[in-house]
């Protein structure tokens, strides 16, 4: 029978390597540029291979990043909150291949924390939101039979498709156009198949206001409202910004 004696350092050197191999690095982009940006637009677009912030801010890119919306994100003293809302950055970043939308969140992630130094944390506050519930009629659609992954896609310009969602998933991604935090208080438990077409209600002549029509179109298409609440909430609090490296 053999016998193998571990010394102190081989000990160390064993134990070095499986945290090592447990450790992995956050995900980050292959290349990204970034430059100061004053043109207009404030928003994160994703296509496959990349991502671009139009003349965003740093508030915006993290909202994006982290999958917050603007109550949810605050700054710890009054130097981090002017960086987060008044200077506006382009940023062309890449991926190695096709990486799927929330891979592509940690990778901005890690860029912000890189390149703006960013550093934040995370706390408990009572702040607006608003409980997706049923209506009192119920809801006007159906379990899905089908088995996979859950997805959301664009039918037209005002109209998407979710396929095998949850009620928590839907309320979650209604945050960006209700520009505030949803909640799933619905009760409702399976996956589901539905749509939602804010067409009908365009007026003629007149900006849309996408959250009025998206309140309307979830009431009268989905048999759901949105009721405006206070709850305790996650909000990241960021402790620490600078303006970004150079490229």
């Amino acid at each position: 029978m053999l016998k193998y004696l571990l010394t102190a350092p081989t000990i160390s050197a064993v134990l070095f390597g499986f945290v090592a191999a447990q450790t992995a690095a956050p995900p980050a982009f292959e290349a990204a540029s970034i430059k100061p940006d004053d043109s207009g637009g404030n928003y994160v677009e994703v296509k496959p291979g990349s991502l671009n912030a139009h003349s965003a801010t740093p508030a915006t890119c993290v909202m994006w990043a982290y999958g917050v919306q603007s109550s949810q994100v605050a700054g710890a003293n009054s130097g981090v909150s002017g960086l987060l809302e008044s200077a506006r950055y382009s940023i062309v970043a890449k991926t190695a291949g096709q990486a799927p939308e929330s891979q592509v969140r940690l990778m901005l992630q890690t860029l912000l924390a890189d390149r703006f130094k960013l550093a934040l944390h995370r706390e408990t506050r009572d702040i607006r939101v608003l409980a997706l519930i049923v209506d009192k009629n119920g809801p006007k659609f159906h379990e899905s039979q089908d088995e996979g992954e859950s997805q959301q896609q664009p039918t037209s310009k005002l109209a998407r498709k979710w396929t095998r969602f949850t009620m928590a998933q839907f309320a979650a991604s209604l945050g960006e156009a209700m520009q505030s935090p949803v909640q799933d208080h619905t009760g409702l438990a399976a996956r589901y198949d539905f749509s939602l077409d804010l067409t009908p209600y365009l007026t003629p002549g007149e900006r849309p206001d996408i959250a009025a029509m998206m309140v309307t179109a979830v009431r009268e298409q989905l048999g759901l409202r949105l009721e405006p609440r206070r709850a305790a909430t996650d909000v990241l609090v960021i402790d620490h910004l600078e303006k970004p490296t150079e490229n």
